[in-house]
């Protein structure tokens, strides 16, 4: 546990430090290890061979000891047997010793001889009881065993000794090693370094200028060197690229740019076909008029120019100007003359039903008239209002969408149900707006004109959500395939034959530049079509305000 978290302290420290850092620490920490544990090893090394060599004097002691003791153990003489043992003093390691006899035991004894039950029977000369060297020999002239001699000793002091003589050793080749490793450091980091701070100096120079035309240099030929040659294939795959890049980015500017102008132009032009398609309807609204105001002005001349009671009133009247001064007797007298009173009151009572039907026909005029006044009026209003953000109701630009398309519907026999409702007023470019409704009514009624008649019919409905408003126009007309469904919008596009394709295209254009977008629904081929307008009840842009 303590040392995973030494290593995990290491490596923590270590992360942020240059590589030359931790090159240098992590060698002189290899060498340190190594040397600590070389020396270690030749220590234990040393301790061993030192035990082995101080068992084999004990025992060798140990039976001289016995040998001295030969003559004092025969005649039984304790003091000089005693005597013997005191020899041992010469020896700091020898903590006791004893000499046994089979009559008597602990015959002799020398300081803190062994315990009984520690003294060896098995005929072992040595054993070992921790720090604790037991020794044993007997006393004897060869042919029969007179005694056994006893030892025990201590290895500590010894084992001390050498360790003090062998740490001297050790720090000095610790040291040693130390100045050895920061010399092979100062001479070999270049070797292994120098392409390293190479490759990074090349690295930084690239990452921070964006310069891909950077190559390092290969220094050496081992793994650094294939890192190098890799690093730079790879900076010649990232110049080609790049360069591959920048080529494509002119290109797609250009053809951005392009398109941008080409967008620019086709809204100009599906503005200018929009104004065209509503100014059609509208001269066909205006032609519905004057046909009716052709009429009325026939009713008149014929009313006024060929009407028999006119004529009737003039003979009377010439009648009664050839009397002069007869007058009064011709009145009187003549038969005829009493029959013009009569005839005068008839004449003026017919003339006063005639005069109320004149002045029908003559204001069926003047409203067919100022009807087209008003649709010319909505048309240059229209036509002006292009551009400029004003307040709208979605209901009112419904009706005028559909007065603006009235003509095709009339000429179809289309029936228009709106379900409107109450929407908020919104804020935006009622040009525009009635350009897509318009094209929207218009597609409808084109979609059902080949339904039978009396079942041709288009819907018009308006909601709200979120803030947003949407417009809907839904016909019951040839509806369409799931495949034209997602290119309907794309410029065109068309499955009509005297379409042009760009009508939806100009809408969608129109639909973005309000902030809105228009979408399509069919359920298939006859089932009908579904188009909404969505848009932000004020826009996200503002655009010139009306005055």
């Amino acid at each position: 546990m303590i040392s995973g978290r030494i290593g995990r302290g290491l490596r923590h420290w270590l992360r942020g430090k240059p590589v030359r850092h931790k090159f240098g620490f992590i060698t002189v920490l290899a060498v340190t290890c190594a040397a600590l544990a070389a020396s270690a090893a030749l220590l234990a090394y040393r301790l061993y061979e030192q035990r082995g060599d101080y068992e084999a004097e004990t025992i060798a002691l140990t039976r001289i000891v016995a040998e001295n003791a030969n003559g004092s153990v025969s005649f039984l003489d304790r003091a000089a047997a005693e005597s013997v043992l005191a020899t041992l003093r010469a020896k700091p390691a020898i903590r006791g010793a004893v000499i046994d006899i089979p009559t008597h035991p602990n015959f002799a004894i020398y300081g803190e001889p062994p315990s009984p039950a520690s003294r060896l029977k098995d005929g072992s000369s040595s054993v070992y009881d921790g720090w604790l060297l037991h020794t044993t020999a007997e006393v004897g002239d060869g042919r029969s065993r007179l005694g056994t001699v006893h030892l025990v000793s201590d290895l500590r002091p010894m084992l001390w000794a050498a360790l003090q003589a062998s740490l001297v050793a050790l720090v000095l080749a610790l040291v040693l090693a130390l100045l050895l490793s920061l010399f092979v450091i100062a001479r070999l980091r270049g070797v292994i370094l120098d392409p390293v701070d190479n490759l990074h100096a090349v690295t930084r120079r690239v990452t921070e200028n964006a310069d891909f035309s950077q190559r390092a240099e290969i220094i050496s030929g081992d793994e650094m060197g294939e890192l190098t040659q890799a690093f730079n294939r790879m900076l010649d795959r990232l110049q080609a690229k790049e360069s591959e890049l920048r080529s494509a980015n002119a290109k797609l500017t250009g053809e951005i740019e392009e398109r941008a102008r080409l967008e620019a132009k086709l809204l100009e032009t599906s503005r200018q076909a929009g104004m065209a398609q509503v100014a059609t309807g509208v001269l066909h609204n205006v032609g519905n008029v004057l046909n009716s105001v052709n009429i009325s002005a026939n009713i008149l001349r014929d009313n006024l120019g060929a009407n028999p009671r006119l004529k009737l009133f003039k003979q009377v009247a010439d009648l009664l100007r050839e009397q002069g001064e007869g007058l009064p007797r011709f009145l009187a007298e003549d038969p005829r003359g009493r029959l013009v009173p009569k005839l005068v009151i008839e004449l003026a009572e017919q003339m006063q039903t005639k005069q109320t039907d004149l002045q029908r026909e003559l204001e069926h005029m003047v409203q067919n008239v100022d009807h087209i006044k008003q649709i010319v009026a909505m048309q240059q209003s229209y036509a002006k209002a292009g551009g400029v953000v004003q307040t709208l109701k979605p209901a009112t630009l419904f009706e005028e969408a559909t007065r603006l398309a009235q003509a095709s519907v009339d000429r179809h026999g289309v029936r228009v149900t709106p379900y409107l409702g109450d929407a908020p007023e919104i804020e935006s470019d009622r040009h525009q707006i009635l350009q897509i409704l318009v094209n929207f009514i218009t597609n409808a009624v084109q979609a059902v004109k080949q339904r039978p008649d009396g079942d041709r019919r288009v819907a018009l409905s308006l909601s709200h959500h979120e803030g947003r408003i949407q417009f809907t126009v839904e016909d019951n007309g040839a509806g369409i395939p799931a495949e034209n469904l997602q290119k309907i919008f794309q410029h065109g596009f068309t499955t009509r034959r005297d379409g042009h394709g760009f009508g939806l295209h100009s809408g969608a254009l129109a639909a973005r530049n309000l902030g809105g977008t228009v979408h399509v629904h069919s359920d298939g081929p006859g089932l009908g079509a579904r188009f909404t307008l969505d848009l932000p009840l004020r826009l996200p842009a503002a655009l010139p305000r009306a005055a």
